[in-house]
């Protein structure tokens, strides 16, 4: 069971919720993807925390937090990660995303370089909203999509959607369904009207990049191999970059290949530099 304490900061007149589990380690920052919540990481907090400080916000339109107002852009989150992170004074954290996270946690290391001592991505939207709706919509569903899918989770209950993800998710633990659930009730059902992906492709943003980043893909993910190995291309900083793919997963690789992504995980944070 993750023991955690839960609290809020106002950030620029935006109240971010976020979960701790605290004690005197390291800090990591875990950022969820789209329509989840920052509970949505327990599994892995759980297994981080016993050496680990972890640090999950419930991002903009998410969770507890505020919900999106008129001046939100996809840049938005990528500021309130550094200002949690100035409120809780919080020394090199290392941060971890998934999806719209990994997305932001890119933007977080570009933006604010000396902030992050290392970062992981779990299958990050590295391209512009335009290319994403063009993608296979059996591997990446296009927003219109989406937005039906967020809307109608509204007139179901918790244990309705629960169910429903179980089905079409049986690789799934309980304990990955139990925050799951819960978290598409309190989603903004406007998100996928935002821009929640920064237009800037991967190619523009990856040279950027100063500190250690790993980047976690799937056989069934969004990123495709030849993006992961252009990305060791274009790698400028002297930091490592290291890409691992997880076969037999989708998008959700940490849900679906629990153990190979833990291991991945693992294996690059016993390697970064003292």
């Amino acid at each position: 069971m993750l023991k955690y304490t839960q609290n809020d900061v106002t950030l620029e007149g935006v109240k971010i919720h976020y979960y701790r589990t605290g004690g005197a380690k390291p800090p990591f920052i875990l950022l969820h993807g789209a329509t989840d919540n920052g509970l949505c990481w327990t599994p892995i907090a759980e297994w981080l925390s016993a050496q680990y400080d972890v640090i999950m916000p419930d991002a903009q339109g998410h969770g507890l937090s505020a919900r999106f107002g008129p001046d939100y852009s996809f840049d938005a989150p990528t500021d309130q990660v550094a200002g949690l992170v100035k409120e809780l004074g919080l020394k090199k954290p290392l941060i971890m995303g998934h999806s719209m996270g990994a997305g932001t946690t890119t933007n977080v290391a570009v933006k604010y370089p000396s902030l992050p001592r290392a970062i992981i991505l779990e299958d990050p939207g590295w391209m512009p909203q335009e290319a994403m709706d063009k993608v296979d919509p059996q591997r990446v569903p296009p927003r219109e999509s989406l937005m039906k899918v967020l809307a109608g989770y509204q007139n179901k209950t918790a244990a309705e959607i629960k169910a429903e993800g179980h089905k079409l998710n049986p690789r799934w633990s309980e304990a990955e369904l139990e925050p799951w659930a819960p978290a598409k009730l309190q989603a903004d059902p406007t998100m996928f009207s935002r821009p929640l992906l920064n237009p800037a492709g991967y190619t523009e943003l990856v040279p950027k990049i100063k500190c250690p980043t790993l980047l976690i893909i799937s056989d069934g993910g969004i990123v495709p191999v030849a993006a992961a190995q252009n990305a060791a291309k274009i790698w400028k900083s002297k930091q490592p970059f290291k890409w691992v793919l997880i076969k037999g997963a989708g998008h959700n690789i940490r849900r679906e290949q629990t153990e190979a992504f833990k291991e991945a995980v693992s294996s690059f944070l016993k390697a970064l530099p003292a």
